[in-house]
C-alpha cells in the first residue's frame, strides 16, 4: 500500500495508513474522496469537510476546533496540549452523562434505564481518557 493508491488517506493517517487491511483501505479511500476536498475545483482550505476536519484535527486541533496557541510551545507540545485538551473535553462530557445516568437511577422513574454493562462502559473510557491525559502532561 503506496501513498500514491491511497492519497487521501495517507494524508489523513500517514504512515499508520500501511496497517489498514486493502479492503478497509479501499473503502476508506473511496469515502474521504468523496469529499468536497478531493473534487472540487473552487476548493478552498477554510471548508469544512471530513478530510479538512481530520486533517486539522491530527495537526493538533484542540476541543474548540482552533489550532492549539505556539505561545512560546514547540509543536511537539502544542500537540500534547491539544490532546489533553480533546480528552479533557471528553472526559467531562462522559462524567457529566454519568452523573446524569446516577441521578435517573437514584430519583427517576422505574422504566428502562442504561445497565451496569453501559456504566462501566463509560468509566472505562473515563479511565483511559485520565491515563491518556497523564501521558501527555508528560509530553508538554
Amino acid at each position: 500500500m503506496t501513498a500514491i493508491e491511497y492519497p487521501c488517506l495517507f494524508a489523513t493517517l500517514g504512515e499508520a495508513a500501511k496497517q489498514l487491511p486493502d479492503d478497509l483501505a479501499r473503502a476508506l479511500e473511496r469515502t474521504l474522496a468523496a469529499t468536497p476536498a478531493a473534487n472540487d475545483s473552487e476548493y478552498t482550505p477554510g471548508s469544512i469537510t471530513v478530510l479538512d476536519c481530520l486533517q486539522r484535527i491530527r495537526q493538533g486541533e484542540a476541543a474548540d476546533g482552533q489550532p492549539w496557541p505556539s505561545d512560546g510551545h514547540t509543536p511537539g507540545q502544542c500537540m500534547a496540549l491539544a490532546g489533553i485538551d480533546r480528552a479533557n473535553a471528553g472526559q467531562t462530557f462522559l462524567l457529566e452523562l454519568l452523573h446524569a445516568i446516577e441521578r435517573t437511577r437514584v430519583d427517576g422513574d422505574e422504566n428502562p434505564q442504561m445497565g451496569d454493562a453501559a456504566r462501566e462502559g463509560i468509566l472505562f473510557a473515563c479511565r483511559a481518557l485520565a491515563e491518556y491525559v497523564g501521558v501527555q502532561v508528560r509530553a508538554a
